[in-house]
């Protein structure tokens, strides 16, 4: 999820027409090799002319998998306002959105949560402050949802440490 490939077929060198079906997540229909950037598993298919009106099909199919490769949770962070790593937030690509993010103190205490919130906005994250005041420098345990763009959610339970 959120890569693009370029699909190049072999072809004999008299044709001169191709087309593309379908063309949802494709950068042409009209074209010998188009990127494919398709949301969810996708096959396309391919017919070929060449001058002489003869015509070839074929077909493949793209898989579209979102799994823990596409998302990125950091481990650690400083809110201390330096502009670096002041943001707890999840990252990552082909992600559509953060169905719920929740943070809890080592006593099970919810310090923070945000629910359905884009995916790499450091703006919707957790800046280390519960109830207005900057927590302490603790372990703090998360459950965070995310939602592929391919409609597949993901599960993550981990740790998050804030260090000043």
């Amino acid at each position: 999820a959120g890569l693009a490939t370029t699909i190049s077929p072999l072809y004999s060198a008299d044709v001169n027409n191709w087309l593309w079906t379908p063309l949802a997540g494709l950068s042409c229909n009209d074209c010998p090799a188009p990127i494919a950037t398709p949301r969810n598993t996708t096959t396309y298919t391919i017919t070929v002319r060449n001058s002489g009106g003869c015509s070839a099909t074929d077909a493949l199919t793209i898989f579209v998998t979102c799994n823990n490769e596409n998302v990125f949770i950091p481990n650690t962070f400083s809110p201390n306002n330096d502009g670096v790593n002041d943001v707890f937030y999840p990252r990552g690509r082909g992600l559509y959105q953060i169905q719920r993010m929740s943070i809890f103190n080592r006593w099970g205490e919810l310090v923070f949560q945000r629910a359905n919130f884009t995916a790499n906005d450091a703006s919707a994250g957790w800046n280390g402050r519960y109830k207005g005041i900057a927590a302490n420098p603790d372990v703090y345990t998360y459950i965070i949802e995310v939602i592929c763009n391919n409609s597949e959610v993901l599960p993550f339970k981990g740790n998050i440490t804030l260090i000043q």
